[in-house]
């Protein structure tokens, strides 16, 4: 099997593994919403320096399950909170949310969308206020909830 360097600004499908190159920090947050990684980025730039670490990346680019397993390896079994948004639920990314759960200290999975998902709220480990207060305040999008 081959492993390449992911390219920024490519989507991966899945065919390939790849190695986001990505440091481990505090706070991860996974999205398939470029437009949410930009505002989180812009949010994270305007904190001071003592706010903890934060990474954001593209979960479509961890389609195949050994790029999976690398992330969760190097990033997320170091996070102190990992934050996944998931568009359609766990069976958008079954192996994604399998590892995670497995792995991450404290974890807070979120639709993608204003419908609440009981599924993936009994997979996360934050209590039921501080996940529906997470959900919203990236549901609702704008600089100052991100």
């Amino acid at each position: 099997m081959h492993l390449l360097a992911a390219q920024p600004g490519s989507i991966g499908d899945g065919t390939e593994a790849v190695d986001l190159g990505q440091s481990p920090g505090d706070i991860v947050v996974l999205t398939a919403a470029d437009s949410e990684i930009s505002a989180l980025a812009a949010a994270r730039a305007k904190l001071t320096a003592d706010f903890p670490s934060v990474r954001l990346a593209n979960l479509m680019r961890l389609g195949h399950n050994l790029s999976v397993d690398l992330y969760v390896d190097s990033v997320i079994a170091k996070a102190k909170l990992v934050v996944v948004r998931l568009l359609g639920g766990r069976a958008y990314w079954p192996y994604g949310v399998e590892r995670i759960v497995e792995t991450a200290e404290q974890v807070a999975f979120l639709p993608g969308d204003d419908s609440p998902d009981a599924d993936l709220a009994a997979a996360s480990t934050l209590p039921p206020e501080a996940l529906h207060r997470l959900w919203r305040y990236l549901a609702e999008g704008g600089p100052d909830n991100s």
